[in-house]
This record gives structure tokens, C-alpha cells and sequence, in this order.
């Protein structure tokens, strides 16, 4: 019962501050795009509006990851006829606002379970610092379902290594893990990753293997096969319905990212036109896709087959640029820039103009290096590395994915989940910081 308590008023505190939070991040100079890039939207809208039945299946597409279709429509169902987009707008925003809400609560219980009470505080205490999912929750994306999903894993696998309601805990991780992957196919690296964890426990760690090892196979296994048929399934809806194809987005991506940062290192700008119109990268970009498009209009190939032939090509030509790429892409993965407002329109307080922009994009990503040194500090602290297998898991997945195809940070916003709570238990190892933290705690739990 009093457990129960403390949850109770640490549950009040996190959804009060979560309220103030909100309230901010919607009054900031720059936002979220509100609809992405419209077709998670318009996507979840059509397949809302055919289950009321109020348009024909021709119009149902899912031409990208299923996984925010599944998660917007939902809510979509519950607005009214003939409502405007914007409307459609503020149904998904409170619904994802009330999801965040939820991870921290998750996050929270996560932290205390996994490590201690004060980690999961301090865990807490990081995302308020840094609240980039509040950012995010303002736009119809694919990043807030991939968030929750993360949580959701991540809260089953808390309750599978802490022995407590193992068959619910199983169902969380294999069904999170299942969401996570539709929502962000780029974590689909995370299954061969986790069974090279099992692989190498069944030499070096025979205690895990025993305990756990057949069964990560097995929901390794389901996780892949579930995925695998969902995706199936959302491309027989869509069939010819469209010309886009989701093969044949990872292809455009990948090819993006060959141009990403290749003669350009430290040009962090964002990769749009009007953004950059004089980077010679994006220009080569520009260049290298009409060339490849005029050979798939020209010829019998198909567009996979030009794009994956130009790919290898390229990475056996220039092997030296590929891996500079590589890293600094999973740099440029760790740092925010505000692309949706010009530096010498940036007008928030005090931080005015471009000096003004400069230095708040220099305190929000000091807070950003901060979390990351609580990650290398646990890193080259913690013995028992393997019992955090899981969070690391998720986070090369999408380094190396994103390293080799195209990086936004925004990609790794899932990440974030597991990045948080062992940036805290690693922050919580500085004695003054543990000290205040322990202190701090004794107060609100």
C-alpha cells in the first residue's frame, strides 16, 4: 500500500509537469511539421474514413511504415464528418500527448524496477530537461508510436528479468518489439543484433543463456515472422494503387545518404532545397538521381535494380569515404538543430537573432552531451554490461542502419527511452549528483 502511495504522488508529479511542459513546447517559435510529410495522415485518414464507410477501399493506401497507420486511425475514427484537417490535427495531438504522458509513467516504473527508485527519478528528470517527445508529439509521425513502443518493450523486458508476471512480460516485449519494427523498419537490425547476444551468452554467460536464452530465440522469432506478415499484409492494400513502394523507399534512402555529408563533413544543415540550395552534396544528389531515374525511364532495368547496383559501386569505389560517412553520421544523430525557423528570425526570450539561436542551440545539445556522458559513464563503470543487453540492442540497430543509409536525428528518437534510463544510472554514479538525487527522492516518492 505504500508503494502504491508513492506511485500515486510521483504519477501526479510527472503528469503536472508534463502539463506546464506541454503547454511551453506549444508556445515555442518552432514546432514539429503538424503533418509530417502528409502521408501518415492522409494514410490514416483514408483507412478512418473507409471503416465509417464513408469512402471506397481504392482509396486505402499504406505506402510507407503500417505502424503509425495503426496508431493514428484509432483516434481519426472518433472525429466528426466532414471535419478539417486541422481538426483531425488536435484529435492526434492530445491522443499522442496522453501517450507520452503514459511512457513517462512507464519510464518512471522502468527505471525503479531495472535499477533503483533514484535512476528512475533521475531518468525522469533528463526528459523534462530535454523534452524533445513533446516536441515531436505535435506532429502526425512516425516518432511517438516508435517512442511508445520502445517503452512498451523495454517495460516487458523489466518484467521479465525482475521474474514478475513473466507471461505479460513476454507479451509486451514480443508485441513492442513487433510495433517497433512497423513503426521504424530501420530496427529491424535489432533481431540479428539480439541473437548474436545469445549466441555469445551461450559461451560467456551461461547463467543468462539458461535463464533466457531459448526464450529471446523464440519471440525473436515470432517478433520477425509477425512483422514480416504485417507488412506483407500493407502492401497487398496498397497493390497498384500506388506508385509508391515501400522496397523501393529504403533504396531512395540509402541513395540520399551516399551524399550525405560526403564532400560536405560539417554541413549539419537540413537535407531540403530551400534549406541548403548552394551545398554541393546536395546538388551531387540532385545530379546522381536524375541520372539513375533517366536509366530505369531508358532501359528494362527496374529502379531496385540501378539504385542497388549504383550502391555497391559506390561503396567499393570510395570504401574511405563510406566510413568517414559512417561516423559522422552517427555524430550528426546526437545534436538537435532548428531547421523550421531561420536563424535571424529566431526570437524566444532573450535568444534573439542569430547570436540568440547559436547560443540556445548550444545550451539545449550541452544538455544533450550531458546524457550522452551518463551513457559512457555507465559504459566504462557497469561490469555487468550483459544484463543491459536489450537498451544497447536498440541503439547500434539504429546507429548502424542510420550510419549506412541516411541519418536525421529525429531517427533515433526511440532510442531515447533506452538512452535516458542509462544515461541516468550512469549520472547517478558522480557522487554529488547521486547525493541530490537521493535527496530529491526522499521528497516526492
Amino acid at each position: 500500500m505504500k508503494n502504491k502511495s508513492k506511485f500515486i504522488k510521483i504519477d501526479v508529479i510527472i503528469i503536472s509537469i508534463s502539463l506546464l511542459v506541454m503547454l511551453i513546447v506549444l508556445n515555442l517559435p518552432f514546432k514539429a511539421k503538424p503533418f509530417g510529410d502528409i502521408t501518415f495522415h492522409k494514410e490514416s485518414k483514408n483507412l478512418a474514413l473507409f471503416i465509417k464507410g464513408e469512402i471506397d477501399y481504392k482509396e486505402v493506401t499504406i505506402t510507407k511504415a503500417p505502424g503509425p497507420i495503426f496508431f493514428y486511425t484509432p483516434v481519426y475514427l472518433l472525429v466528426p464528418k466532414n471535419a478539417t484537417d486541422n481538426l483531425y490535427w488536435k484529435f492526434a495531438v492530445v491522443f499522442t500527448f496522453l501517450i507520452v504522458i503514459l511512457c513517462m509513467l512507464l519510464i518512471f516504473r522502468i527505471g525503479s524496477s531495472f535499477f533503483s527508485k533514484e535512476i528512475g527519478l533521475l531518468s525522469i528528470i533528463l526528459f523534462f530537461l530535454f523534452p524533445i517527445h513533446f516536441y515531436y508529439s505535435l506532429g502526425i509521425l512516425a516518432e511517438v508510436p516508435a517512442f511508445f513502443s520502445m517503452t512498451i518493450l523495454l517495460f516487458g523486458w523489466t518484467l521479465i528479468s525482475n521474474s514478475k508476471q513473466t507471461k505479460k512480460g513476454w507479451t509486451l516485449f514480443i508485441v513492442g518489439s513487433m510495433f517497433l519494427i512497423l513503426n521504424r523498419p530501420n530496427t529491424i537490425l535489432f533481431i540479428p543484433i539480439s541473437a548474436f547476444v545469445v549466441f555469445y551468452t551461450y559461451f560467456k554467460n551461461k547463467e543468462f543463456y539458461r535463464k533466457f536464452g531459448l526464450k529471446i530465440i523464440l519471440s525473436l522469432i515470432a517478433i520477425g515472422g509477425l512483422s514480416f506478415t504485417v507488412l506483407q499484409v500493407s502492401k497487398s492494400v496498397t497493390g497498384s494503387k500506388s506508385e509508391k513502394k515501400q522496397e523501393e523507399l529504403l533504396y531512395y534512402v540509402a541513395h540520399q545518404g551516399r551524399f550525405e555529408f560526403r564532400e560536405e563533413p560539417l554541413d549539419f544543415r537540413f537535407w531540403e532545397s530551400d534549406i541548403r540550395p548552394d551545398s554541393k552534396d546536395y546538388q551531387n544528389w540532385i545530379k546522381s538521381t536524375k541520372e539513375l531515374n533517366a536509366i530505369v525511364a531508358n532501359t528494362p532495368r527496374t529502379y531496385k535494380e540501378v539504385y542497388r547496383d549504383f550502391l555497391i559501386n559506390d561503396f567499393l569505389e570510395h570504401p574511405f569515404l563510406f566510413t568517414r560517412q559512417f561516423f559522422v553520421k552517427c555524430f550528426y544523430g546526437q545534436i538537435y538543430i532548428i531547421n523550421s525557423i531561420k536563424p535571424e528570425k529566431f526570437n524566444l526570450l532573450f535568444f534573439k537573432g542569430r547570436i540568440g539561436y547559436t547560443i540556445f542551440l548550444f545550451l539545449i545539445n550541452i544538455v544533450n552531451i550531458i546524457i550522452l556522458l551518463g551513457v559512457f559513464i555507465f559504459l566504462f563503470r557497469e561490469k555487468n554490461k550483459i544484463k543491459y543487453w536489450l537498451y544497447f540492442s536498440i541503439i547500434v540497430a539504429l546507429l548502424i542502419f542510420h550510419g549506412i543509409t541516411y541519418m536525421e536525428p529525429r531517427y533515433l528518437f526511440p532510442s531515447r527511452v533506452a538512452i535516458y534510463l542509462i544515461s541516468a544510472a550512469g549520472l547517478y554514479k558522480i557522487g554529488f549528483i547521486r547525493k541530490g538525487i537521493t535527496s530529491l527522492s526522499k521528497k516526492v516518492l
